[in-house]
């Protein structure tokens, strides 16, 4: 006999273990806490809408779920730092409309390789913007808000919550196609622009709805109008863009979750079904309606494919505008 044929056997028993043993080490994960990247400061609706999903993300993992807030650049810094972590399921980086779709535009280096970098994971769904202004504005419609700045061209002083986001970009659209001038003061993330918008340093700021929508229901902050193809139910008395005469004025930012190039997919999935499971839950799925989040869920290529679209939308936009960050 020859040795070959000694061996087989052993060989065949080896790989029959080994393929038992892999799904039994993939129903071990999660073992330890699971880090997940909010490449933005706290207060904004990245961070909102990550620490909702991660609450009921912890339930179905049986692990915690650390918020880690790193902010800068437009969510640069944390998602290329994310980027080099370990690709073991025990960094999530949480991936935006600005990080994923806006930003590979906009900047001559993000840091990071959104195809050679990253897989994805779940996409969690979207929210409207909302226009907002300082109560003292003399403005009550997005109309009104137009022609007070076309009278007072480049005076309008305007919040950006983070350089290439969708509170950056929607109003810079906004204006090309409105023809006015507005005076822009970037800031490090919404939750700082919200403050400055309370404190009368800025008068306008365009903001997702998770994060503004307090402040705009206690009525320290005005809403004009949303960029939903409806209205917000929260918001029932506010028209959307299109209704105020500007037709495909459409921008819903949205959120999901990616994790490092070379994660497992066995643990790519046990992620995807975790966050599924929380959106799913009735506790969890009342607070991110709450917050104006229309859920999507689904399997990791919806998020695959929404940063395909997504990216190619904005690309023109930021081209035809001649927008760069640096």
């Amino acid at each position: 006999m020859s040795l070959f044929r000694c061996i087989q056997p052993f060989v065949v028993a080896a790989l029959v273990l080994a393929a038992v043993a892999f799904p039994a080490h993939a129903q071990r994960y999660p073992t330890k806490p699971i880090r997940l990247v909010v490449p933005f400061p706290p207060g904004g609706s990245s961070d909102v809408v990550a620490r909702i999903v991660a609450e009921g993300a912890r339930e179905a993992l049986g692990q915690t779920l650390v918020i880690e807030n790193v902010g800068g650049a437009g969510g640069n810094i944390g998602t290329a730092r994310a980027a080099k972590a370990a690709p073991d399921g025990y960094t999530v980086i949480e991936c935006t409309i600005g990080t994923c779709a806006i930003n590979p535009s906009i900047y001559s280096s993000t840091g990071y390789d959104l195809q050679k970098d990253f897989a994805p994971v779940f996409l969690v769904g979207g929210v409207m913007n909302i226009f907002t202004v300082h109560p003292s504005m003399p403005v009550k419609t997005i109309k009104e808000f137009v022609a007070h700045a076309k009278a007072s061209p480049g005076k309008i002083v305007t919040a950006i919550g983070g350089i290439g986001s969708s509170n950056h970009l929607t109003p810079v659209w906004f204006a090309n196609v409105a023809d006015i001038k507005l005076l822009y003061v970037p800031f490090k993330g919404s939750g700082d622009s919200i403050t400055a918008l309370l404190g009368g340093e800025v008068f306008a700021f365009v903001d997702n709805e998770p994060s503004i929508l307090p402040h705009i229901q206690s009525g320290r902050i005005r809403a004009l109008s949303v960029t939903g193809p409806q209205r917000s139910p929260r918001l029932p008395n506010v028209p959307t863009m299109i209704e105020s005469g500007y037709k495909g004025f459409v921008v819903e930012p949205w959120f999901g979750f990616q994790v490092p190039q070379g994660t497992p997919p066995a643990v790519i999935q046990t992620l995807n079904a975790a966050f599924n499971t929380a959106v799913q839950n009735p506790r969890i799925r009342k607070r991110l309606d709450e917050a104006g989040l229309r859920v999507v869920g689904g399997g990791p290529e919806k998020l695959g494919d929404q940063i395909s679209s997504e990216y190619t939308r904005w690309a023109k936009v930021v081209k035809d505008n001649n927008i760069r960050a640096d």
